[in-house]
C-alpha cells in the first residue's frame, strides 16, 4: 500500500503508463465521501485523456458524472502565470473540493518550460515543489505527481520531497 496523505512520484518515460496509473489509482479510491481531483497542466486536456481511459476496465463515468472525480486543466494557467499561478489556482481547487486524493500531471513539463524561458532557476523549482507538498499534505491528501523522468535523473527538487516514488518502465518483446 501507499501511506494516506503521502506526497508520491509517478515517474517514467513517456508512454510507459503514468497517466494510465494516476487514473486508476483514483477510479479504484474515489468515492462522493472521499473525492479525487486531477490537475492536468501542460500536456494533454482532460478530455483528451477522458477518451483514451475510457477503453480501460476501470474507467467508470459515474465516477465523473457523481462528482467523486474532477478533472482541472490547468495548461492556460501555466502558460500565463507560471508555477505561482498553478500553485495559487491547485490550492483554491484543494481547499474547495477537500479531496483525498490528488494527481498532478504533468508538472515536469511545467518545470522544464519554466527553467527553458528562463523565468526561474532551480532555486524557484525547489521552492515550488516544498510549497506544493506542504500545501497537498496539510489538506490531508494523498497525492500523486507524475513526471516524464528518464533513469539516471534523480537530481530533481521533486526527488527531496517525495515520500514515495513509482518509477515505471516500457519493455518491447
Amino acid at each position: 500500500g501507499i501511506p494516506e496523505f503521502s506526497f508520491n512520484l509517478i515517474a517514467g518515460g513517456p508512454g510507459c503508463g503514468k497517466t494510465t496509473l494516476g487514473h486508476q489509482i483514483m477510479f479504484a479510491n474515489a468515492s462522493p465521501d472521499r473525492k479525487a481531483v486531477y490537475f492536468s497542466i501542460v500536456g494533454e486536456p482532460p478530455i483528451k485523456m477522458l477518451r483514451y481511459q475510457h477503453q480501460y476496465a476501470f474507467f467508470d463515468p459515474a465516477k465523473v458524472g457523481d462528482g467523486s472525480i474532477r478533472f482541472i486543466h490547468l495548461g492556460e494557467l501555466a502558460l500565463e502565470g507560471g508555477m505561482a499561478k498553478v500553485l495559487e489556482a491547485n490550492g483554491q481547487e484543494v481547499e474547495k473540493s477537500n479531496p483525498g486524493i490528488v494527481v498532478v500531471d504533468s508538472f515536469r513539463t511545467l518545470v522544464r518550460s519554466t527553467l527553458a524561458a528562463g523565468a526561474g532557476g532551480e532555486h524557484e523549482v525547489t521552492n515550488f515543489m516544498q510549497r506544493l507538498a506542504l500545501a497537498l499534505t496539510s489538506y490531508e491528501a494523498t497525492t500523486f505527481l507524475i513526471g516524464e523522468y528518464s533513469d539516471g535523473e534523480h537530481d530533481n527538487a521533486v526527488f527531496t520531497v517525495a515520500d514515495g516514488l513509482i518509477w515505471l518502465y516500457q519493455a518491447a518483446d
